[in-house]
């Protein structure tokens, strides 16, 4: 079997909770560096704290010995600065790596890194969570194990050093970055800074309710546009249904007073073919009356009528007190050599009086004429003087 480069851990998937000790140098480039994209892994905390602990010295001496010391103080806060924003630009995605997995390790979810967002009270929490024990036991293969400074450290003296790291990077942060942030230059800077953001975010909150308002206005124009049309609708339906109850009402008074008028030129020519004379007259306006002139006259020409039968009726023109109609008529008279059947067709023209529909004026011409029989007496129906 081929040795193991015990540099080089055993991948998560095929031993989860197994790995080699290494060195605190090759811990950190392992997990720092090499694994710096792995979030489900694990990380023991031996490991956590070696990687951390090389880090915070990294990221100290250079504060102090390659910045402190070295850079002529005219350009020490520039360069500060931009080492700082550097060293976090770099190191910002390993070390959430890192945290992700000692959290998995400890068997915690890793929401427990929005902790941070509380700089003091938030990073103290984490500071302690994160030197819990690991949530199972990681056992390391024994295989050419090397003797490394450190090998045969306990836990606790791990914690032990861990936490004067964080000492000696709270030492440095205070000798080194305090007067930067003390520094009237930076401080004016900063409060440009905020006065710049202070005015970009009245500049957009100004914009925004000003656009908020004119989406307002919009939304009340178009709603109240919308309501009006809305009415305009309504209103439109209700007067084209109030035009068509006026239509459907016209129509029907109009069809009313047709049946009406044609009922009583029916019963005109009814009663003169039963010989009810007087019902007859009686369906005659005054102004006709004066035409005809008096009953016995009008009666006498009915002497020989045997009877009279309406063929058809025929509306020809209408308003709401008079009514035309058309009218073809037939009529069997009794004359000495027999019966003659006659056709007669022309116009009777009915007047509203009082309600009630009266013949006003009537004319007609006569189409046809032919003897149906001999003599009367061989007429098979009734006779006139039986029709009495």
């Amino acid at each position: 079997m081929e040795s193991f480069d015990q540099n080089q851990r055993i991948q998560n998937k095929m031993y989860p909770f197994a790995m080699y000790e290494d060195s605190i140098w090759n811990t950190f480039v392992n997990n720092f560096a090499i694994k710096y994209l792995e979030w489900s892994g694990r990380l023991s905390l031996v490991d956590y704290i070696k990687t951390s602990v090389v880090l915070t010295i990294i990221f100290s001496i250079t504060s102090v010995g390659g910045l402190f010391l070295i850079i002529p103080s005219v350009n020490l806060s520039k360069v500060l600065t931009i080492f700082v924003t550097l060293f976090i630009g770099v190191s910002i995605v390993p070390s959430i790596s890192l945290l992700c997995r000692r959290l998995n390790d400890i068997g915690l979810n890793k929401t427990k890194l929005l902790y941070l967002l509380f700089p003091i009270f938030g990073a103290l929490y984490l500071f302690f969570t994160l030197l819990r024990k690991s949530e199972v036991s990681i056992s390391y293969i024994e295989m050419g194990k090397k003797n490394f400074w450190g090998s045969n450290w306990t836990v606790s003296t791990y914690k032990l050093i861990y936490i004067l790291s964080f000492l000696l990077l709270f030492v440095v942060c205070n000798i080194v970055y305090k007067p930067l942030i003390n520094s009237t230059l930076l401080v004016s800077k900063v409060e440009t800074i905020a006065s710049n953001i202070a005015d970009e975010y009245t500049k957009y909150t100004t914009i925004d309710y000003i656009n908020r308002n004119k989406e307002d206005k919009s939304l009340k124009s178009k709603s109240e546009q919308e309501r009006v049309e809305r009415e305009q609708i309504e209103k439109q339906k209700i007067e084209q249904n109030q035009e068509r109850i006026r239509l459907e009402s016209i129509e029907k008074a109009k069809q009313k007073n047709i049946d009406q008028a044609q009922n009583t030129v029916e019963k005109f020519y009814l009663a003169i073919d039963q010989q009810k004379y007087n019902d007859a007259f009686n369906m005659f306006s005054d102004n006709q009356r004066n035409v005809i002139g008096n009953f016995w006259d009008w009666k006498q020409g009915y002497q020989n009528t045997i009877s009279v039968e309406l063929k058809r009726l025929d509306l020809k023109n209408y308003s709401d007190t008079s009514i035309s109609f058309e009218y073809l008529l037939a009529s069997k008279d009794r004359i000495s050599s027999g019966i003659e059947q006659k056709l007669f067709r022309g116009n009777i023209v009915m007047m509203k009086i009082n309600g009630s529909w009266y013949i006003d004026s009537q004319d007609g011409e006569l189409l046809r004429s032919e003897i149906l029989r001999d003599s009367y007496n061989s007429y098979k129906g009734p006779s006139y003087n039986g029709r009495r």
